[in-house]
């Protein structure tokens, strides 16, 4: 049995910590890898993890990359995302609602 680590495209990383960046989000990933099981044409693959927090929040977000068939794929809680849609689900994951809610004393 052997493991590599999955590429993780330059572009995608950019793209993410920008998103991060703009929203004041700490952004931080592991990488993916690929097992291969010697004299079997069998082999597994766990995405990238990426971490996006503020505060007390975090949210987990799988990314396969290039090694799924559609390379634009970012998965939460199993549902799918493009990087436009992903955008837009972490800056409302973390968008501050303090002041909604809240009475006059």
């Amino acid at each position: 049995m052997s493991a590599r680590i999955m590429l993780f495209e330059k572009e995608t990383e950019e793209k993410l910590y920008n998103i991060a960046k703009h929203n004041g989000i700490k952004f931080s990933y592991y990488y993916g890898y690929i097992v291969e099981f010697d004299k079997a044409s069998v082999d597994g693959i766990t995405p990238h993890t990426l971490i996006f927090s503020k505060k007390e929040k975090e949210l987990i977000v799988l990314y396969y990359g290039i090694y799924h068939e559609n390379d634009n794929l970012f998965i939460v809680d199993g549902e799918r995302y493009t990087m436009y849609e992903i955008k837009k689900y972490i800056r409302n994951y973390f968008k501050n609602n303090s002041n909604i809610n809240q009475t006059k004393q």
